[in-house]
């Protein structure tokens, strides 16, 4: 008697909203298979239908965007599919109309133009319609070489290279310059000090004392200044969108300002240079995206706030209180988006847990409120040192929430994983991957936006054992040992190169220089082995400047940078 012949599954990421399997299979000619497609305009612009027969494949959809993501679901299927794909009816729209992504190309990293291909082609699979690349210093602007020449920063012709991979994907690139707060790179220059806010520094809450201005004066000056780089800048860009940032403007009412805010309040100086920033980029023909943390601090003003503006609700912790702030925008009828992250800085593994509830948070409550789109954060602080690979669960993740908010479920993400990023070749990878950011989750109470691996890695000895001896050795050693098992499984098998080898060294690198961290904890409980600590140091540093070279994700600009923070290390120990 003969097996019966195993149905076919259907496996798809981002998961679509209904998909009715019908009977037989289709088989893929050598030639291609048959597609029938057209565009209905009374679909919703994202919303497609796809039917599978045994003979061809036939696309209704209500837009050239939405028959592009209907094509990437059979691509899918085709590629997984081993010759046959099952057949069936998917009726498919998404939840959120802008999905997107924001990587940070500002704190060490610059991507090369090849990982900017492979990015385009992750988030077309993915189903985003939307990127930005955060900028504060990275575009070379004509008259201000000073400012990028160690940063291998991306060009005006580079800029429009990206235009087009993003037309051909059906992803808006956005234009993303930080043109309030975190100007610091300008103005720690004698030739933009003037601008500073604060040009002789301040104490910074987090930092303590910082020897110059990371905040633009909210005056004529600046605004002169800044129209000046947007009209070199902005033009770059076909979107609508521009994300001017004006987040976490530190110092403000410290300095210059300080007669303002003392008279009228830091809210109101804020918003009110927002409302200048706001008609001088309309000048620009754009309409403004700004971080929405300061306003929040005074729901009262939110009201003022132009109506074509769109706060950016961001928040990277399980926590965050979402819930509250989409429902003071939407009560105040504003535009606005949801931001979680990918909780992959300031990490050596990630963190996992953190990173699905603060999806789930923004996607739920962004939802409920009126929230027009998600997008997903990666940021590089402190030298960008966390691998590569570890943005991939949140961003497979955000994915599915976007899309899909009530039909992704957390146990199909490292399938998922798997199958979008590593093509079916990196089972083990995938689950390692998000393995690896639950391992010292027991040690990161209290933190935020950062991993307690990470902390000790680069903090000074005495804060090192002052958090260390809070936990028993046998904690300690527990961790170390769970990140040298997952070391040691994917030790085992080594790839040819591609995406799956690179991911593999990289976050090998990263479980490696999770372990020193352990170790350099464990030395208060220990007489000696600070010379181990000091070789095993140089060789992860060593290790890290290969790789960063080696697989070409990113450009040699901000790699000395990035290696200094680890250097400084050593003189700790």
């Amino acid at each position: 008697m003969k097996p019966a012949k195993k149905t076919p599954e259907i496996f798809l990421w981002p998961p679509p909203k209904r998909v009715e399997r019908t009977r037989g299979v289709q088989r893929i000619p050598r030639a291609g298979p048959k597609i029938c497609a057209c565009i209905r305009p009374h679909l919703a612009r994202e919303a497609y239908e796809l039917e599978i027969t045994t003979r061809y494949s036939s696309i209704v959809a209500g837009s050239a965007l939405a028959l592009a993501h209907a094509l990437q679901t059979l691509n899918q299927l085709y590629k997984h599919g081993g010759g046959t794909i099952p057949c069936a009816r998917i009726v498919d729209a998404p939840d959120f109309p802008i999905r997107g992504f924001m990587l940070d190309i500002s704190r060490g990293k610059v991507p090369t133009m090849a990982a900017f291909r492979a990015l385009f082609d992750l988030l077309a699979t993915l189903k985003f319609n939307h990127l930005q690349l955060y900028t504060e210093h990275t575009f070379a602007f004509r008259s201000h070489q000073k400012i990028w020449s160690d940063a291998s920063p991306l060009t005006a012709k580079e800029i429009g290279q990206l235009q087009a991979l993003g037309r051909q994907r059906h992803i808006e690139l956005s234009a993303n310059f930080n043109s309030f707060g975190h100007f610091e790179r300008w103005l720690k220059h004698p030739e933009y000090k003037h601008l500073a806010e604060c040009p002789n520094g301040f104490v910074h809450p987090l930092k303590g004392r910082v020897l110059h201005g990371t905040t633009l004066r909210p005056n004529a000056a600046s605004l002169k200044f800044l129209d000046k780089l947007w009209a070199e800048y902005l033009p770059l860009f076909k979107s609508k969108r521009f994300n001017l940032g004006g987040d976490e403007p530190w110092e403000l009412g410290l300095g210059w300002s300080k007669p303002l805010v003392k008279k009228y309040g830091k809210h109101r100086v804020y918003l009110d240079f927002l409302k200048k920033l706001h008609q001088q980029a309309a000048k620009h023909g754009k309409e403004i995206l700004f971080w929405g943390d300061i306003l929040l601090e005074s729901p009262e003003l939110v009201k003022e706030v132009p109506k074509d503006a769109t706060a950016l609700l961001w928040g990277y912790e399980a926590n965050h209180p979402f819930a509250e702030q989409c429902a003071k925008l939407a009560k105040a009828k504003r535009k606005f988006w949801v931001c979680p992250g990918t909780s992959a800085w300031n990490t050596f593994t990630g963190r996992t847990d953190n990173m699905l509830v603060n999806i789930e948070s923004a996607a739920k409550h962004g939802l409920a409120n009126g929230a027009e789109g998600l997008l997903l954060t990666s940021w590089g602080d402190n030298g960008n040192h966390q691998p590569w690979p570890l943005m991939y669960p949140g961003l497979v993740y955000a994915a599915g929430m976007a899309w899909n908010a009530k039909g992704t479920k957390r146990t199909d993400l490292a399938r998922a994983v798997n199958q979008v990023i590593f093509e079916n070749r990196g089972v083990a990878l995938a689950k390692c991957l998000i393995k690896a950011g639950q391992i010292e989750a027991t040690l990161n109470g209290g933190l935020h936006n950062a991993s307690r691996l990470h902390r000790w890695f680069f903090a000074p000895t005495t804060q090192v054992k002052s958090e260390a001896a809070k936990y028993s050795p046998k904690v300690l050693t527990g961790i170390e040992v769970k990140l040298a098992k997952l070391v040691g499984q994917l030790d085992k098998k080594a790839p040819a190169p591609g995406e799956n080898f690179y991911s593999r060294q990289e976050l090998i690198l990263g479980l490696r220089m999770a372990i020193w961290s352990v170790r350099r904890a464990q030395l208060i409980h220990a007489e000696s082995g600070t010379l181990a600590l000091k070789m095993g140091l140089r060789t992860l540093i060593e290790e890290f400047e290969k790789l960063w070279v080696l697989h070409t994700r990113a450009r040699p600009g901000g790699l000395a940078e990035s290696v200094a923070r680890m250097r400084a290390v050593e003189k700790e120990l």
